[in-house]
């Protein structure tokens, strides 16, 4: 059976009436406030490791590829255009925000303490951050429904018309079916401006609860591996790998990154923490008084590693 996308058009007409009603005054009104609220446009550690798996990326699909970032593998390092194309995607969430406050909906992008909502998955190590969630879209007015905002380029922009989230954009899809699967919601509306031209796109998405059984299974499975899940190629020059950044030390003679997560003395437990087993350092803490087996690590003891770090032999062996 095809996906049929259903598309929003009555939230899409609506924005488009109002702002020219009024030429944009409200939906600036509310620009104002929401700027400054935009925290992921002035974090400091965008390029940084993540600490966890993130529901952004599970639907990726190339399960390698995933375990590798979840195993700090290679370091993040973007050009400058890319580094500024991630910003605009924070920016432009307020502004669609903006929009939807314009039209009369309500939209709620932080919980009572002012963090913003957030799903954990297995053992802790499985989650993220949600962009809102919002009551009153003019198709399901009485029903709060999951937010999710994105940026497109022209060419993507043009798939996803075509084509709906589901077939164009499969991983912001799953990203969905894992928020609205853990908070109980039935509906998600996807939202996305062709950074080209300002275009505006917006889908409503049910949930699927095959999608969501099938990705919590897949996020288990990556964090409990202890080798790398098998490539989607094996060829370095096809073009999913060539341009993937952990494509010199799976298919190359790179190294991965010296840290905790690289060495084999580390494993993920519950409560998403990471400890390390290595006899030699347990036994120095021991003679110090500890008394644990394993020794719980901080994400700034898992970056800066020890001097008896081992590289964790499966990672470079599973070829």
């Amino acid at each position: 059976m095809s996906y049929a996308p259903r598309i929003a058009t009555q939230t899409l007409a609506a924005i488009a009436a109002h702002l020219e009603r009024d030429q944009g005054a409200a939906f600036r009104r509310h620009l104002r406030h929401l700027m400054p609220q935009a925290e992921d446009a002035y974090r400091d550690e965008e390029g940084a490791f993540r600490s966890h798996l993130g529901a952004s990326i599970i639907g990726r699909e190339c399960a390698r590829e995933i375990w590798y970032s979840f195993r700090w593998v290679t370091k993040p390092n973007f050009d400058g255009r890319m580094i500024r194309l991630f910003n605009r995607g924070h920016l432009e969430e307020p502004r669609m925000v903006a929009l939807l406050l314009m039209i009369g909906c309500t939209v709620w992008q932080f919980d009572e303490e002012g963090n913003q909502f957030r799903v954990n998955g297995y053992k802790g190590h499985f989650g993220g951050g949600m962009d809102g969630v919002i009551l009153g879209i003019p198709e399901i007015p009485d029903e709060p429904v999951l937010a999710e905002f994105k940026t497109h380029n022209d060419k993507s922009f043009q798939k996803l018309k075509e084509q709906g989230v589901r077939e164009a954009k499969f991983e912001h899809y799953v990203q969905m079916q894992i928020y609205m699967g853990k908070n109980g919601f039935r509906w998600a509306l996807y939202m996305a401006v062709n950074k080209n031209d300002d275009e505006l796109y917006a889908e409503l998405v049910a949930f699927d609860q095959a999608t969501y059984d099938r990705f919590q299974e897949r996020s288990a499975m990556i964090i409990d591996a202890i080798e790398p899940p098998p490539r989607i190629n094996n060829s370095p020059g096809w073009y999913k790998c060539k341009f993937c950044t952990f494509s010199p030390v799976c298919h190359g003679a790179a190294m991965p990154e010296k840290n905790c997560r690289t060495c084999r003395w580390s494993i993920p437990v519950d409560g998403g923490k990471w400890v390390c087993r290595n006899p030699k350092v347990i036994g120095a803490l021991k003679e110090q008084g500890y008394h644990d087996d394993q020794w719980e690590l901080t994400k700034e003891a898992q970056l800066r590693g020890c001097d008896d770090y081992q590289l964790h032999p499966l990672i470079k062996a599973k070829q």
